[in-house]
């Protein structure tokens, strides 16, 4: 479900010029090529090693720059990701946003391709930043609040619980009654997550 509210907001986006998702995930496949974007499947396990892949697959058919965004994060507007291309400025520049604690990489723009090391998971940014200053760049930093959560744990969902955005993945989480598990009692209520259409994927 969250996969389909970032292809959403990529796919809406005005300044994208394609979509490229590597996955083992058939309903992953489906989701993309129902918007006209391409699938790769994924050769080994790693968000890391799906970007490489991603990367070597867009070098080999003349792709210049590449803007890696997560399954994970719902909230991502078409907007914001307009806002991370339009802040990426050179032929060798890396531009970042980070997730709310500034610990992870929710989205990662770079040109060249194949500009640095991918080092997604713990403490990413930190790294992502280290590498390009490595090179004697200095990575723009975008802090966007559709892209800093991510959503890896209950505390997450509470998190995005509490935002009233018409995303596939609030109408999923209020009709499967795991929005009622997850929230405190005290917040409890029908117009805590009062979304609109229901979802269609899983």
């Amino acid at each position: 479900v969250m996969l389909n509210d970032v292809l959403l907001a990529i796919s809406s986006s005005l300044l994208v010029s394609g979509v490229l998702i590597v996955s083992n995930e058939v309903r992953a496949r489906y989701a993309v090529e129902r918007l006209g974007g391409l699938f790769l499947e994924e050769e080994e396990a790693g968000l890391s090693a799906s970007v490489e892949q991603a990367g070597k697959w867009l070098v080999k058919h003349g792709q210049r720059g590449m803007l890696i965004i997560p399954g994970d994060v719902p909230l991502v507007s078409s907007s914001e990701i307009d806002e991370i291309i339009k802040s990426h400025r050179g032929d060798k520049a890396l531009t970042i946003a980070p997730d709310a604690a500034k610990d992870g990489t929710n989205a990662l723009c770079v040109s060249p391709i194949q500009l640095i090391k991918f080092s997604f998971g713990k403490a990413s940014f930190a790294k992502h930043i280290a590498s390009a200053e490595q090179l004697n760049l200095a990575p723009t930093v975008v802090n966007l609040s559709g892209l800093a959560l991510d959503i890896d744990n209950p505390l997450d969902l509470q998190i995005l619980l509490s935002f009233d955005n018409e995303t596939e993945t609030l109408a999923y989480l209020a009709d499967s009654g795991i929005a009622r598990k997850v929230l405190p009692r005290r917040n409890r209520s029908a117009g805590k997550v009062g979304i609109g259409a229901a979802s269609r994927l899983i």
